[in-house]
């Protein structure tokens, strides 16, 4: 069986882009025209302590009560695993420590930057063009001793085959919004959509300051009627709920094969080295019915969940699903060890199925993509000694050649079409780095102004105390420049 795994080449960078697990679509550069955003700079994903290792103390001092952290040597020193000689099983170990460590820690830091890119062919209508549109979103969430902060800033970089209509359609693109939420309060504010901003350093010295680089005014100068604020006690939630866990032996509610393969068999006894089990998310439709794993577009039925953790969307925790083609090496400099996935072409549907079902779930509010399949993939992934993850970058590409419908502009898609996404990902584990009150004071001040919650009719005694924090104005970000210069960027040019 041949291993499944594109190229990464600069085809790849001039054609592709990403998307993302995370419930929002983003599209990148391509073609020739002018772009619509700069690049990103390789250094915000080194902003703080993101992809720093951690000491042993901090690490004892994050682990959450009754949980262990096993590190890299143990797992495959107890697996018996020699990743020279196999791996495929070295790297599946690697993978499911890193997703077990994550959440046997109390704080942790995330970051997304994803480029994607939809391309709908052979329109029925706009006089039979191509429509390409591409979109950049980054994603980032914290949640640490003082509560949860996240920030979603999307905006549009690509828009072709649209003629006069581009202007228009801009602000149908793009997703931006803040959240905060502690013990006490929940808080969330949105921006207007595509006309996020990415600035390049030449352009904007502050680009660092910005999560990821990225900001959208209409989002950090929203009104108080734009905001809205819930005591924590009197909050309803979302439908979602939590995800489904079976009891040992139990078998999935969803369907009990995927590609003619039965479904991994969910163990609640794993070691941490073993096959993550599979957790399929669990909503509630318009009537209030639970629909397990799964939505339906243009008649095709695509799973979604993860496999034991928000980013992990990808099961490369069972070997038979990758090929000797996986590459594992160990810097002992850094004590880090980074590992690159090739998927066998048989088990592309059993590792990615989660990571398709996200793509998309995210790509039907552009367009109904029925029957795609994956046509590209790439994943890279770093993991500390310790076990704790470092980043991840990955490039990913869906399509179809059957016909389909675009949903935000009028027409048909007579010869299918394409979605894609590149992102990249990293961590921190950091008490600064996790501090929802310091990003507060950041990029969202007013959550310590009484006047907000009088607006809402919520006591002010709420608001948050950020008179020792840095406010934007006084915020000097450092780089790890260290880390800058030794990461390998596989989206650079060759």
């Amino acid at each position: 069986m041949k291993s499944f795994k594109s190229k990464k080449s600069k085809v790849l960078l001039t054609c592709l882009a990403v998307i993302l697990t995370v419930s929002v679509l983003c599209v990148s550069l391509a073609g020739c025209k002018p772009p619509l955003a700069s690049d990103t700079p390789l250094g915000v994903y080194f902003v703080g302590d993101f992809q720093r290792n951690v000491t042993a103390e901090q690490l004892a001092k994050i682990t959450k009560p009754g949980a262990q952290i096993v590190s890299i040597a143990d797992a495959l020193d107890e697996a018996k695993i020699n990743k020279d000689t196999d791996p495929a099983k070295a790297a599946a170990a690697i993978y499911a420590v890193a997703v077990t460590n994550y959440n046997n820690v109390t704080q942790t830091g995330y970051y997304v930057l994803t480029n994607a890119k939809v391309s709908a062919k052979g329109i029925s209508t706009l006089m039979g063009n191509d429509v390409n549109v591409g979109l950049r979103s980054t994603y980032s969430s914290f949640s640490g001793v003082n509560g949860n902060f996240s920030q979603t800033v999307s905006g549009v970089t690509q828009l072709e085959g649209v003629g006069g209509l581009g202007d228009q359609l801009r602000g149908k693109f793009g997703y931006n919004v803040q959240s905060y939420s502690n013990a006490d309060f929940a808080a969330s504010r949105h921006g207007s959509n595509g006309g996020a901003q990415f600035p390049s350093f030449a352009e904007d010295a502050n680009v660092y300051k910005y999560i990821l680089g990225a900001y959208n005014t209409s989002l950090t100068d929203a009104t108080k009627g734009d905001v809205g604020i819930t005591p924590t006690a009197d909050s309803n939630g979302d439908d979602e709920l939590p995800a489904y866990v079976p009891a040992e032996g139990a078998k999935y509610p969803d369907k009990s094969t995927l590609a003619g393969k039965p479904l991994p068999s969910f163990n609640a006894n794993r070691k941490p080295w073993e096959p993550l089990n599979r957790i399929p998310n669990r909503y509630k439709d318009s009537k209030g019915r639970i629909v397990e794993d799964g939505t339906t577009v243009a008649g095709t039925r695509y799973s979604y969940g993860n496999y034991g953790a928000g980013f992990a969307v990808y099961d490369f925790s069972r070997p038979e699903y990758l090929s000797d083609g996986t590459k594992v090496n160990y810097n002992s400099s850094l004590d880090l060890w980074t590992v690159e996935v090739a998927i066998l072409d048989d088990y592309v549907n059993q590792a990615c199925e989660f990571a398709a079902g996200d793509l998309i779930k995210d790509t039907q509010n552009y367009i109904a993509l029925k029957n795609a399949k994956f046509t590209k993939i790439s994943v890279k992934f770093e993991v500390y000694g310790n076990g704790l993850i470092k980043s991840m970058q990955k490039i990913d590409e869906l399509g179809t050649d059957e016909k389909c419908d675009l949903t935000i502009l009028p027409g048909t898609c007579n010869k299918g079409g394409v979605t894609s996404n590149t992102a990249t990902m990293a961590f921190s584990y950091s008490d600064y780095d996790t501090d929802a009150n310091r990003l507060a004071a950041l990029y969202w001040p007013a959550l310590g102004d009484a006047e907000i919650f009088k607006y809402h009719k919520v006591s002010t005694d709420l608001k948050l105390d950020l008179s020792k924090y840095d406010t934007f104005d006084t915020y000097e970000p450092k780089i790890n420049e260290d880390l800058v210069k030794v990461f390998n960027d596989i989206f650079a040019e060759a």
